[in-house]
């Protein structure tokens, strides 16, 4: 079995105006799944280094939920997925990746981590950065992470509100990533390869509340939810409103909100806003996917050859299949509720029938 080596550094600003650095020598080698042999030093960098990712989606996603189970452990508010944030972090973990190096200075083109998170378009007034290599795991990283004092510091600071994360896998790397043991933005080592690159971007901006519903989390099975509502110090009242819905009416503010989904399964959004003693509004809206358990006995429903001249609803968790010739007459009225409808060719609706079709899960 074959260790790969890692690397893990963090640094943070609390203000533009004071900036401190805490620099992490790597942490012992831990070791990489077998079989997987480092590629010799001499061979050099490949002339065309490709990326995949096959699963940088759902890692990403992942080390964001394990941050804000982090932080509830210590009673802090959980921090919002920002997608400017996600973007500076991507691409810092792309070009980690890509070119061959690892540090929080771009060692080619002598950029911060503050300057990447300015040019995404994330104006903050707070930021930080974690960077790791070699960690193959979201557990992985986020374990190395919060056994590092810096790193720790950084994820659960209460001086951040939003969260960005990149994770690049590079199957082709090889021994030659350069090191920024010092922060100096000079390459003063070699090591490698690590494979997997990963980049985390704190922050906050002014006169921005986000609303996080679940502590982040991507999908629920129910539809009663919690809010966390930044605002603290600035809002007076709140209220809320799913997607289409109406607003609720205004009440005192709280950071702590129950909630209630609108009905169906699908990507839910609820938007509050946030109201001061000088009638100021902010607004801030957090989504997440709702996943209802299917209330019906039948997974698939296959409907036999048959006439309909009545009312009736045919349910499945998740598809209805009507044969060839299956008919609705009239004054037939008929509604298929399932995530998937495959009518067969002869499928027929005469003239005064009304047929539904209700493409989500019972």
């Amino acid at each position: 079995m074959h260790h790969y080596p890692v690397s893990i550094t963090a640094l943070a600003t609390l203000m533009w105006n004071l900036v401190s650095f805490a620099q992490l020598g790597p942490e012992a080698p831990n070791p990489g799944p077998a079989g997987i042999t480092p590629q010799p030093d001499d061979l050099g960098a490949p002339t065309a280094q490709t990326l995949t990712a096959p699963t940088t989606a759902d890692f990403e996603q992942q080390v964001v939920e394990r941050v804000n189970q982090e932080r509830d452990a210590q009673g802090l508010a959980p921090l919002k997925r920002n997608v400017l944030l996600d973007s500076s972090a991507g691409t810092h973990s792309d070009n980690m990746a890509s070119r061959d190096f690892s540090a929080h200075c771009d060692l080619d083109l002598v950029t911060s981590a503050f300057d990447r998170i300015t040019a995404a378009g994330y104006v903050w007034n707070s930021a930080a950065e974690n960077i790791a290599a070699g960690y193959t795991t979201p557990d992985f990283v986020m374990n190395a992470w919060m056994s590092s004092s810096g790193h720790r510091n950084n994820i659960l600071s209460g001086s951040y509100r939003e969260i960005g994360i990149g994770h690049t896998h590079q199957p082709a790397d090889f021994s030659n990533v350069r090191i920024d043991a010092n922060d100096d933005c000079v390459a003063d080592g070699i090591d490698g390869p690590f494979y997997h690159y990963w980049t985390q971007n704190f922050g906050r901006r002014n006169d921005v509340y986000p609303v996080v519903i679940n502590r982040e989390a991507a999908e629920t099975d129910t539809q009663g939810i919690d809010l966390y509502v930044y605002g603290a110090g600035w809002a007076a009242d709140m209220r809320f409103k799913n997607e289409n819905g109406t607003w609720s009416l205004w009440e005192s503010y709280s950071p702590n909100k129950s909630w209630e989904l609108s009905s169906g399964n699908g990507v839910k959004q609820v938007e509050v806003e946030l109201r001061n003693i000088d009638n100021t509004v902010r607004a801030a809206s957090d989504t997440i996917a709702l996943t209802l358990p299917c209330a019906v006995p039948d997974d698939q429903l296959d409907l036999p050859i048959q006439t309909i001249d009545y009312q009736q609803t045919f349910q499945a968790c998740s598809l209805i299949a009507a044969a060839s010739g299956f008919e609705i007459n009239a004054p037939g009225d008929v509604t298929f509720h399932a995530p998937r409808i495959a009518l067969g060719p002869g499928f027929k609706v005469q003239q005064g029938a009304r047929f539904t079709v209700m493409s989500e899960t019972p």
